[in-house]
């Protein structure tokens, strides 16, 4: 229970108490960051369903997003934020680093972050038209996060020995990341199986989030030298983001 606990501690703002713990605790709760998307998901749900009911399914749709916002405590945009103030920057990767380790939010990364909810917001509301919404929802928030394990213990830190990332990967076991996408994958499942093209839908959210990821991770290998938690946070944004474009796109036939 402590290293799940660890996990919702890590991912997002939910109390949970404190924990007191080493790293090598830390490292082991990045198994259960799946339960963290799980957890997410459902208040996103809750919240998109109330509002709907009450105020409208638009409504809904900016309560169930800014639910993640507040849950999360922006973490994950401030992330995204901070690598497009890095990616506009003209020069080299120090001086990129710079500006993302900057807590001062810079005008480009704040325009960005803003389009990006305004984005989500309309890929949410286009899955309740498709009747896809709670399934795109759980999807999208617990995928998002399984890889994240597989990316601390194999990804090289730009800036060693700085950053919780650089302090979490020697720590993290390849056991670890194995029982994350093992948990991750239990928690789909179930979700889609039954429900005819969701389980299509889902696999094609999923292999473009991967290629999405991929892509923007050897992006910071050419441009740093490695990665950073802004850009881990921005990949998890960015597999959420593939996971709702796929459910809220209409199929053929």
């Amino acid at each position: 229970m402590t290293h799940i606990r660890l996990a919702l501690s890590f991912l997002t703002r939910i109390p949970v108490g404190s924990v007191e713990a080493s790293a090598h605790d830390h490292a082991a709760g990045t198994r259960y960051f799946p339960v963290a998307g799980a957890v997410l998901a459902v208040l996103a749900v809750t919240m998109l369903f109330a509002g709907a009911w009450t105020l409208g399914s638009y409504a809904g749709c900016v309560l169930a997003v800014a639910t993640i916002f507040v849950a999360t405590g922006g973490l994950h945009l401030d992330g995204l934020s901070d690598c497009v103030d890095g990616l506009a920057v003209n020069g080299n990767a120090a001086k990129r680093l710079a500006v993302m380790h900057d807590a001062r939010a810079g005008a480009v990364g704040a325009v960005a972050v803003g389009f990006w909810i305004l984005f989500k917001v309309a890929l949410v509301a286009r899955c309740v038209e498709t009747g896809t919404v709670a399934q795109a929802l759980w999807c999208a928030l617990i995928f998002a996060r399984t890889p994240l394990a597989f990316e601390l213990r194999e990804g090289e830190p730009a800036t060693p020995g700085r950053g919780l990332f650089a302090w979490l990967h020697p720590e993290v076991r390849r056991e670890d990341w194995v029982i994350s996408l093992c948990l991750g994958a239990a928690f789909l499942v179930p979700a889609f199986a039954p429900l005819g093209d969701i389980a299509l839908r889902c696999t094609v959210g999923a292999v473009l989030g991967v290629l999405a990821s991929a892509a923007w991770h050897l992006l910071w290998y050419r441009k740093v030298g490695g990665l950073t938690g802004d850009v881990l946070g921005a990949a998890i944004e960015i597999r959420e983001v593939a996971m709702l474009a796929a459910m809220a796109t209409v199929l053929p036939g």
